[in-house]
């Protein structure tokens, strides 16, 4: 028999409610593996098409491209070369219109004096630019108050003809003439007397170079000259220099005489006092040539010619064209020059002139190119 009260009967539990879980996603299928160093099989297929199909369109569109940026390029190009540089360097602008410059005018004195007073000028327009006043040499003197002006005249055309550079009465063309009528009451007469003339240029010829004597063994052979190959170049006499003829001045004086006053010009003006030609003689020789004058200078010993030396292989001796008149008589010139040897160059020694007929000889001072008779 059970011991003590018996045991109430417990009330029975409420079920919970089950709680609803959503229902599980359903994960991909891995892909079967496929041999060791492969990737998936269905993997590599599709990365495989994907690969192609990306490469047929890379190939369809590259020329496209290419033409694409070819055309954006050159027309980038034309816009930067005709619309942004011009704007940059301002050649778009219109170019300003060229004026033409007229030279100026030559500047010339506006006043010209004469003793106390002036005379105006010459204005020359922008035409003659290059006109230019050179003031001239020319000096005038007026001789006044003379009793006998045709008689003061003669005494000066003594005095300039008899001075140590003597003048000579000449015509316009500087000919040697006769004196006019001085005792007519008006007259005019002209002298002239030949500048010195500077010495003339002489372009030297260089010197041929002197060969070495070849080296040799034997002392016999090496004291032996050197002979040349072609005796005829040897013989053959060096280039003569060129001369260049001076330009020929002359010192004038125009005496113009009329009552009781005597006017003096004195001048500087180009050219040469020459006699006026001599009437041919029908008993005369042959005349010289060029060459003939100078083979004949060439033949005569240097003390006729005043220079020093004893003979006249020690010069070279020059011709000049053209002829010159002394007393009436046609002369060749002829410069003669020291050969210099290997102490440098030719030095001009002296002029002579020689006449055609080579019975006169005349040496002429290079100073006051006053001549004198040697033959």
């Amino acid at each position: 028999m059970p011991f003590g009260k018996a045991k109430e009967p417990k009330a029975p539990k409420e079920k919970k409610e089950k709680k609803v879980k959503p229902p599980k996603e359903k994960k991909p299928k891995k892909p079967k593996k496929s041999k060791k160093g492969e990737g998936p099989v269905e993997e590599i297929a599709e990365a495989t098409e994907e690969a192609e199909a990306g490469k047929k369109k890379k190939k369809k569109l590259n020329p496209i491209f290419l033409l694409v940026s070819l055309a954006v390029i050159v027309a980038a190009a034309v816009i930067i070369y005709f619309v942004v540089l011009p704007k940059v360097t301002g050649k778009d602008k219109d170019p300003e219109p060229s004026v033409s410059v007229e030279p100026d005018p030559p500047v010339l004195p506006t006043e010209l004096p004469v003793g106390e007073n002036v005379v105006p000028g010459m204005v020359l327009g922008s035409d003659e630019y290059q006109a230019q006043a050179v003031l001239a040499k020319t000096i005038t003197y007026t001789y006044t108050d003379l009793a006998d002006a045709g008689k003061v005249a003669e005494t000066y055309v003594g005095q300039l003809r008899s001075a140590e550079t003597p003048f000579s009465i000449v015509d316009e063309e500087f000919v040697r003439t006769d004196a006019p009528d001085f005792t007519a009451a008006e007259g005019m007469v002209l002298l002239a007397r030949n500048l010195p003339l500077p010495e003339p240029e002489v372009q030297e010829s260089e010197a041929p170079a002197e060969s070495e004597p070849a080296e040799s063994g034997d002392p016999e052979q090496s004291e032996e000259p050197a002979q040349s190959e072609n005796p005829e170049e040897s013989a053959q006499p060096s280039q003569a220099p060129e001369v260049e003829e001076p330009v020929r001045m002359v010192l004038t004086v125009r005496i113009t005489w009329s009552e009781g006053q005597c006017v003096v010009t004195a001048d500087e003006e180009e050219g040469m006092v020459t006699s006026p030609p001599r009437e041919p003689n029908s008993g005369s020789s042959g005349s010289l040539s060029v060459r003939g004058a100078q083979a004949r200078l060439e033949a005569m010993t240097p003390a006729e010619l005043g220079l020093s030396g004893e003979s006249m292989e020690e010069y070279n001796v020059y011709p000049i064209d053209g002829v010159e008149m002394v007393d009436g008589v046609a002369c060749i010139t002829l410069y003669v020059y020291s050969d210099g040897g290997g102490q440098g160059g030719n030095e001009f020694m002296g002029s002579y002139l020689m006449s055609i007929d080579g019975a006169h000889l005349y040496q002429v001072n290079p100073v006051t190119d006053e001549i004198k008779v040697l033959k």
